[in-house]
């Protein structure tokens, strides 16, 4: 096994660096815990920027992802999969939409979001209303429109002119 020191070099060298990263090397999770690759014990604060709501490793969420793995690993959304069906029905059942999208990352969701919302404008009051309001310090992911919306000028350092 490489050294902790010698992964984040190879990080260094073949890994974009989109964030300043701890220099640790996370190795395994179970419940709220971490271990680093020097076996060092750690809380998880973070949840994987909120996709560990159940923790890592939960019994229940692993043996569903296994049975998932034995059936059908991932198709594109040009067909129709009984899971995805499934679990639009469960959220449009216990929410206030009528449907559901599905996305692969929080900037994608917000890129969505201003999408449908300037277009719901568009369509409503067929006028060129498409402003949309941000926080300061915000921060929405690193796309185009999202980057435009993050609240935080850091981020659009080497992407100006930013979007209207």
């Amino acid at each position: 096994m490489k050294t902790t020191q010698e992964l984040i070099a190879a990080s260094a060298k073949y890994l974009a660096n989109t964030y300043a990263r701890f220099p640790i090397v996370l190795v395994k999770g179970q419940g709220v815990r971490l271990w680093d690759s020097d076996g060092r014990e750690y809380l998880d604060f973070v949840g994987g920027i909120a996709v560990d709501a159940l923790g890592h490793c939960h019994p229940r969420m692993v043996e569903a992802i296994r049975a998932q793995a034995e059936t059908l690993i991932h198709v594109s959304n040009l067909y129709h999969i009984e899971p995805q069906i499934r679990l639009g029905k469960l959220l449009c059942e216990h929410s206030f939409a009528d449907r559901a999208f599905f996305c692969n990352s929080g900037a994608e969701a917000n890129e969505a979001a201003i999408k449908l919302a300037r277009k719901w404008a568009k369509d409503h009051w067929s006028t060129d209303r498409f402003e949309i309001i941000v926080m300061h310090h915000s921060f929405h992911g690193r796309t185009l429109a999202t980057v435009t919306a993050t609240g935080n000028a850091k981020y659009w350092h080497g992407f100006e002119p930013l979007m209207p």
